[in-house]
């Protein structure tokens, strides 16, 4: 097993140049996924509580999320 290892990392070294080309593609998928993941569970929470302050608290608490990816892409670049 060990020495399967050590040739899948070799491997993984000289192919890392062909691969870059798909990064972003790869990237976007995991977010994509990521994402999915977050909604799919957040949701069905948000639909089982009859508060109104509780919902509003957690829309805000989403929108604060999208402002500080939004803000700290915008640093980034």
């Amino acid at each position: 097993v060990s020495l399967t290892s050590v040739l899948g990392a070799a491997i993984a070294y000289f192919a890392l140049g062909a691969a870059l080309e798909f990064l972003p593609y790869a990237l976007a998928v995991a977010a994509a996924s990521f994402l999915y993941v977050a909604v799919a569970d957040l949701i069905p929470g948000l639909h089982r509580r009859v508060d109104a302050r509780t919902s509003v608290q957690q829309v805000v608490l989403i929108l604060l999320g999208m402002i500080v990816i939004y803000v700290s892409h915008s640093l980034a670049h």
